[in-house]
């Protein structure tokens, strides 16, 4: 039988679409550029469409997609009592340490500022939305019309309802498992809409970096690079400072030693990007730290939904990368609010390729903020998604390892002994 033939993965189709939108850019720069009387009227207009279809491609699936996903996650705990004891400490870890990696994401991209220095168009900041008082905080989260926050966009507002509804759905029992069923049906035809968005992202990815270098010229990838480094750096700061923390006070066990038995899971996520190959590792290496099968067989495969850190630094990261390019500075308080908007959606999201990419362009539109920085980073978001996800994966087991510390089940023997070199072999088998 004849192999077959295994075409090019998606990542190199975006690698594709961002050099050969790199190599007409710049030679349409060299030409005159935007001042070339050919090239603004007709050839500027149809890059720019590549990248607006490419947009608003995006910008039609996200809300469904947010919103049964997040549906379909809560139904997926099945019982209103696994929030208790094992759940609800597995949920604070996980909200916790989501607002801790976006806050590092955040303070990085203001002491580093990856998009200043380069001026990518001009905003207005009367655009931004306003941060209202911390009264009008809480209210704001829950829509008087579900229907409306839906039409509108109102990400805050439809994943507090899409938690209601799961929630609701859990305590009906088995009178909603046709709902449960359909709900996830759906869920799974967004997923298959997205499929078919992300082909679209090599060719809106070429025309955008066209358009860019054709303006701008070689200059454009000075706000890449930087953007890259604080990414990078935010997530090992996030890995060796917050999650050195939890294993301390909350499993009470050495890092060192923790990570010297949990870097397969974390490698595998860095190589393959997807949590879903680090998964079964991680389970297989679980009963070696000490983490008993009650605990791990519900926070892992919870936390390969939920927990999102590295997810997370990225959403506050590229707002800020974003107002930067347009030299707009946001306020403490609405980098709290992105804070806990970026917090709930990292949570809420779908753990699928790309899915970060795709759920920025909401804490963008959310916030005002043109979309086009998002654009200029999907070239390069195979580079960046490695640190995520490896930063996801890792974390999942460090929550697991703390809920066992917390609820007292750790096996602090099996975690001291020397238990790894068969395991390691039977990984690599």
């Amino acid at each position: 039988m004849k192999e077959k033939k295994k075409g090019l993965k998606l990542y190199h189709k975006i690698f594709i679409g961002l050099f050969l939108g790199i190599i007409v850019g710049i030679a349409f720069n060299y030409m005159g550029g935007a001042d070339n009387p050919f090239i603004a009227a007709k050839v500027l207009p149809f890059l720019e469409f590549l990248g607006a279809l490419f947009l608003k491609l995006i910008k039609m699936v996200v809300v469904p997609l947010v919103f049964f996903s997040i549906i379909e996650g809560v139904t997926s705990l099945q019982d209103v009592r696994k929030l208790r004891s094992i759940g609800v400490k597995t949920v604070l870890l996980i909200l916790g340490s989501a607002m801790v990696a976006v806050s590092i994401g955040l303070l990085l991209a203001n002491i580093i500022q990856p998009g200043a220095g380069f001026q990518l168009g001009q905003v207005e900041a009367s655009t931004l939305r306003e941060m209202p008082s911390g009264y009008q905080v809480v209210l704001d989260l829950f829509p008087s019309n579900p229907f409306i926050a839906l039409v509108e966009g109102k990400m805050m507002q439809i994943i507090t309802f899409a938690m209601f509804t799961g929630v609701a759905l859990i305590m009906l029992g088995e009178k909603a498992e046709p709902l449960n069923t359909v709900i996830s049906t759906i869920a799974q035809a967004m997923f298959k809409i997205v499929d078919m968005i992300l082909n679209v992202i090599p060719y809106g990815v070429f025309g955008l970096m066209a358009v860019a270098t054709t303006r701008f010229g070689l200059a454009i990838f000075g706000p890449i690079s930087k953007f890259i480094f604080t990414d990078y750096l935010a997530a090992i700061i996030h890995t060796a400072v917050t999650y050195s923390f939890m294993l301390i006070f909350f499993a009470k066990v050495n890092p060192i030693k923790f990570w010297k038995k949990a870097f397969e899971p974390w490698m595998i996520a860095f190589s393959t990007c997807t949590t879903s190959a680090a998964l079964p590792v991680s389970m297989r290496i679980a009963p070696k730290l000490g983490i008993p099968k009650q605990v791990s067989n519900f926070v892992l495969p919870l936390g390969a939904t939920a927990n999102m850190n590295g997810t997370c630094i990225y959403f506050g990261v590229i707002v800020l990368f974003a107002a930067q390019l347009y030299g707009i500075e946001l306020s403490i308080a609405q980098q709290a609010m992105l804070a806990l908007q970026a917090t709930l959606l990292s949570v809420g999201c779908a753990a699928m390729p790309q899915v970060g990419l795709l759920i920025s362009i909401t804490l963008l539109t959310s916030m005002g903020l043109p979309l086009e920085a998002t654009a200029l980073i999907a070239g390069v978001y195979r580079i960046i998604d490695q640190i995520h996800t490896a930063t996801n994966a890792g974390g999942d087991i460090v929550v697991a390892a703390s809920v066992a510390g917390l609820e007292g089940t750790l096996n602090y023997d099996d975690f001291n002994a020397d238990n790894m070199g068969k395991e390691l072999e039977t990984v690599s088998a």
